[in-house]
């Protein structure tokens, strides 16, 4: 039994929500784990409830607690903006933590968040008492065990993933039965010349036998597509999405070692193909983000290689990957535990993978000065190399005038002269 020792109980969603206190500090199953059923009756039984603090770290459901006239019931914090935050983010309905994600587990166990109540979605327990959280761990694991009160919405549907991703029922104290479909996330739609372009130079840059970090989105799916004529690779990242089922059936990922999975992730967002992927599978473990992001486990891995995006870049190469006019898009998230531990990996590089342009071809991303309102995620001092579809700035050893020169080069053609003469 765990040293907690609880005794859970088994019981509706009305009876488990209806725990929860005005002011408590509630935290959500990340992503497409989010427990759906408990979700939905804590917005139902809002008019009881009065300045619950609800903190998330990657939402990808509805944000129903976050539509307008919630504020008097919910205050929405996030570590990373999606697309169901951004209108109550604008609105001042929620707000966004700075924090890196292998960072945020500390804010739970060391009291700068305290945490009333964890609402998860886990497997059904094996024969041991084992829930698994599948296809989500992330901070939930850290959340779960300083929580004063634990939920679990026990979904069938959940795989059991591999890893350092379990919770023992003794650590549970109310038990929601339920079935449903997990979220899903839409796979890319047809990947267009520009991503296509940038992930075959991407891939050009990363070798067989590479250990690759990769985000979500178009340009990472058209690098994973990319490296699918590579072998020997691992991957080991934030979130994995369904291209890493296909690079998975190309064969180039390296064979499963006793104590080294090929493919290590805390959170995996696609489709049921994917989660039907990741069930039971030795190739694939789930971690929690202690394990998946901390630089100082990446930095032993040999020839890391960490592909990001950014939303702009400027000619000295500070990196805005968060925000567009004040506007909080995204968040610090795992680049710099990434950049920063590839800096150190022996034979490691960074990669910032971008389109030249924005908004139809009107906007360069590759920019004289950060705008108003941006913000640097990754400093100039830790950027290697930037990728465009017009090809590869590599910034290592280069002088700001000569940083300028080669961003311009790389920038699309219309802006190069004006990029040029404001370097």
């Amino acid at each position: 039994m765990s040293a907690r020792d609880r005794n859970p109980r088994i019981t509706s969603a009305k009876e488990a929500i209806g725990t929860i206190e005005s002011g408590d500090t509630v935290v959500l199953g990340t992503g497409c784990s989010e427990p759906q059923t408990l979700v939905e009756e804590l917005v139902r039984q809002r008019e009881r409830l009065g300045d619950v603090r609800l903190l998330t770290l990657l939402p990808a459901g509805k944000c129903e607690y976050a539509r307008a006239g919630m504020e008097r019931h919910f205050r929405v914090q996030t570590f990373m903006s999606r697309n169901g935050l951004y209108d109550a983010m604008k609105a001042g309905r929620a707000h966004y933590i700075p924090c890196h994600v292998s960072e945020i587990p500390r804010l739970f166990e060391e009291g700068y968040i305290r945490v009333d109540v964890a609402l998860i979605q886990v497997s059904p327990p094996d024969d041991r008492g084992y829930c698994s959280f599948g296809i989500s761990v992330d901070c939930l694991k850290a959340a779960a065990e300083t929580a004063r009160v634990v939920i679990a919405e026990v979904n069938d549907r959940m795989p059991r993933a591999r890893g350092d991703c379990y919770i023992n029922v003794s650590d549970i104290d109310f038990i929601v039965k339920t079935s449903r479909p997990l979220l899903t996330v839409e796979a890319t739609r047809q990947l267009g010349e520009v991503e296509t372009t940038i992930g075959r130079i991407v891939a050009d840059l990363i070798p067989d036998g590479a250990t690759v970090q990769v985000g979500i989105g178009a340009i990472p799916d058209a690098v994973v597509h990319s490296l699918c004529s590579k072998r020997g690779l691992r991957v080991h990242t934030g979130i994995i999405t369904d291209s890493i089922v296909d690079l998975a059936l190309s064969g180039a990922l390296a064979a499963p070692e006793p104590q080294r999975a090929p493919v290590v992730a805390m959170i995996a967002m696609g489709s049921q193909t994917l989660y039907d992927f990741i069930h039971e599978n030795p190739a694939i473990e789930m971690h929690p983000c202690t394990y998946t992001n901390n630089p100082s486990v990446l930095s032993r891995l040999p020839g890391l290689v960490a592909v990001n995006s950014a939303l702009q870049i400027d000619l000295m190469g500070q990196v805005n990957a968060e925000s567009v006019g004040g506007v909080q898009l995204s968040g610090v998230g795992g680049q710099m535990d990434f950049v920063r531990a590839a800096s150190l990996s022996r034979a490691g590089k960074s990669i910032i993978a971008l389109p030249s342009t924005a908004n139809r071809g009107t906007t360069s991303r590759i920019v004289p000065t950060l705008g108003q309102g941006a913000v640097v995620t990754t400093p100039r001092s830790d950027v290697h190399c930037v990728v465009t579809e017009y090809g590869v700035a590599d910034l290592r050893g280069k002088s700001l005038k000569e940083r300028a020169l080669a961003l311009a080069a790389i920038a699309h053609p219309d802006f190069r002269e004006e990029l040029l003469a404001k370097r």
